[in-house]
């Protein structure tokens, strides 16, 4: 016997014994996306029997399992502008009076990105 017919969600080529791509929790067979389980901080989103949970490809500077954390030194509702005082894209230093002005400063302000997005 075979299982012709699955319930949403479940491989019929696995007689019912496994859920589709884009599913996870077997039997339960829940749908992963985007708009639901990542605040829309992802670019995609993909699923393998292989893995207990959805995996995401996170946009921007978000992280974590579900792409929302954003990393300390980016800001901005879309987690893509660099907090005050970082600079270098992908790289973020930290610019501080006393590392980089030897003390003969009051304060650090980034330069703006000489290449911006938007």
């Amino acid at each position: 016997d075979s299982c012709d017919i699955c319930p949403p969600g479940i491989d019929p080529a696995t007689d019912c014994a496994q859920c589709l791509v884009g599913y996870i929790g077997f039997p339960n067979h829940v749908k992963c996306g985007i708009a639901t389980d990542c605040i829309n901080n992802a670019d995609s989103v993909t699923s393998s029997p292989d893995f207990p949970s959805c995996q995401y490809e996170c946009r921007s500077m978000w992280s974590g399992a579900t792409c929302s954390q954003c990393n300390s030194q980016f800001d901005g509702a879309d987690c893509d502008v660099y907090a005050s005082a970082h600079t270098g894209y992908n790289i973020c230093d930290l610019y501080t009076i006393a590392d980089h002005c030897e003390n003969h400063a009051s304060a650090v302000t980034p330069a703006p990105d000489p290449n911006p997005t938007s």
